[in-house]
């Protein structure tokens, strides 16, 4: 098992005072579910392997429980193999505390492996259901026509395993297909400054009462400003060719002039703009680290000036929409 670093030992000394007086995060309700969920939610992708494999399982459980205790309540993870490290870093992160968390599973697939991912996600969290289950990035056929899916998905309901229903999708097509739905409680999509195409569904979704959780408010790492033109990458931002990372640079650039005079952060104001929908019940920002938890409660308790927000707004419509970079 690997052993705590002496960076845990200090955080768990010094930070019992934080878990405790630190103001806890701000809540939205998700549509017409009924639940109430933290602002700025918990993603896990850099906690699997292959991402943070030299973090050790203590570490990313304290950061995890920590931010349970400041209440950003909502968890969003996939099941890919249903044996996903980020599951079982949860799962020991709600023991004795399971109702802390609101899970967000997304399980990709057809109606055999829905089950079959819903299951072995159940099993490595300890838990019995999953507050949200979302259907992972299927295709608008699928959305429209493949209702064996969907019964697969409403059983799991009807068992229990699952409070509410919806879909993680990537595009406004998907979106408006998936929203004809009757099954559709909730919808997950990716929205940031730098990707503001599904804006434009967020009016008509939000009359439906659909909750609407905001992924990717950080564009995938690039909008916390550590990276550039030269950065080289050794994960999925592969994709990101020279003249993509060229042309996210000068945009970088451009964001954090307009940001400059806002008082806040470039990634605070970036977790601020997603927040200044009104629509989105929830950004899910991924972490690492227990400080990035603690700065998602700051940011979520600030607001991005209107000026800002709508400067931001224009540099998407003159610069990006014509030519949208590559997610």
């Amino acid at each position: 098992m690997a052993t705590v670093t002496n960076h845990s030992r200090y955080l768990s000394s010094h930070l019992d005072a934080a878990r405790q007086s630190y103001p806890v995060m701000p809540k939205r309700p998700l549509g017409s579910t009924g639940l109430l969920v933290g602002e700025i939610g918990v993603g896990t992708s850099a906690l699997e392997a292959g991402w943070l494999a030299t973090v050790p399982d203590e570490e990313a459980s304290y950061a995890l429980g920590l931010a349970l205790d400041m209440q950003a309540s909502l968890v969003d993870l996939a099941s890919v193999a249903g044996v996903d490290r980020s599951l079982r870093m949860l799962g020991l992160a709600m023991r004795q505390r399971r109702h802390q968390a609101q899970v967000c599973l997304r399980v990709a697939g057809g109606p055999e492996e829905i089950p079959r991912l819903t299951e072995a996600a159940l099993k490595s969290m300890g838990t019995d259901h999953v507050d949200i289950l979302l259907w992972d990035r299927p295709i608008v056929a699928e959305l429209t026509g493949r209702d064996s899916a969907w019964k697969a998905l409403s059983a799991l309901k009807a068992q229990g395993k699952a409070l509410h229903l919806g879909a993680a999708l990537s595009a406004p097509a998907e979106l408006g297909a998936a929203m004809g739905r009757p099954e559709v409680e909730v919808l997950r999509f990716p929205l940031n400054i730098f990707n503001q195409s599904n804006a434009q569904v967020l009016e008509a979704a939000a009359d439906k009462g659909l909750g609407l959780i905001a992924a990717q408010p950080l564009d995938s790492g690039w909008l916390t400003g550590r990276f550039g033109a030269n950065h080289v990458f050794a994960d999925s931002r592969l994709r990101w060719s020279r003249a993509d990372r060229v042309r996210r640079a000068a945009l970088q650039e451009q964001v954090e002039g307009i940001v400059a005079k806002s008082g806040t952060t470039t990634i605070q104001a970036a977790l601020q703009f997603v927040l200044s929908f009104p629509q989105i019940s929830c950004a899910v920002a991924s972490i690492s680290a227990w400080q990035q938890v603690v700065g998602n409660v700051d940011a979520a308790r600030g607001v991005l000036d209107a000026a800002v927000v709508a400067k931001l707004k224009d540099l998407w419509l003159r610069e990006i929409q014509p030519h949208p970079l590559v997610p």
